[in-house]
């Protein structure tokens, strides 16, 4: 840094500046880059301490070394703030998360209770003898051909009656999915 600095913040203040900012400028930057990994960031956040720093002009120390030091305390507090910031923004993004997670899993819950609702419903009025052929084959796993044996009538009879079923369910429940 340069130790002549003609100009005073009091006598022409953008004169001192533009100084300040050429002889600092490398050394801020490269500070900022330091503790950031990041250049584009370091440059950003640089460019903020040194409003700051134009903000509070009439407040920099006399010494050469001591406002080097003040800018570079301004510059890591940019750099805190952005660390803020970004810390603030991902807690947020994680509630929000979370929150999506947990209404979704509720509304997921709420579709499959109204999907069996519907399914109970819809075979609980089917007449006596599609609902129990229609359980055997879905709840105990019978085939048509065993149905038909238990319950003493045609195999066709069985796949008539299920078959029955299933249209109405697929009519109730193609309804509800047109409704979401």
């Amino acid at each position: 840094m340069r130790s002549n600095t003609s100009h005073s913040a009091s006598s022409d203040p953008e004169m001192y500046f533009d100084r300040l900012f050429k002889d600092t400028y490398p050394n801020i930057v490269a500070y900022l880059e330091k503790i950031s990994n990041n250049k584009e960031l370091a440059q950003d956040l640089a460019q903020e301490a040194y409003l700051k720093v134009w903000q509070k002009l009439d407040l920099l120390p006399e010494g050469e070394e001591e406002k080097l030091r003040y800018i570079l305390i301004i510059s890591r507090n940019c750099f805190l703030d952005h660390l803020k910031t970004v810390l603030k923004e991902k807690k947020q993004q994680d509630a929000y998360a979370t929150v999506y997670i947990e209404t979704s899993a509720v509304v997921n819950h709420m579709e499959v209770k109204e999907q069996q609702q519907i399914i109970d419903h819809t075979i609980n009025t089917q007449e006596e003898a599609a609902r129990r052929f229609y359980l055997l084959n879905r709840e105990e796993g019978l085939t048509y051909k065993e149905i038909a044996l238990q319950e003493g009538v045609s195999e066709k009879t069985v796949e008539r009656y299920i078959g029955r079923v299933l249209r109405t369910l697929r009519t109730r429940l193609a309804s509800f999915f047109f409704l979401w």
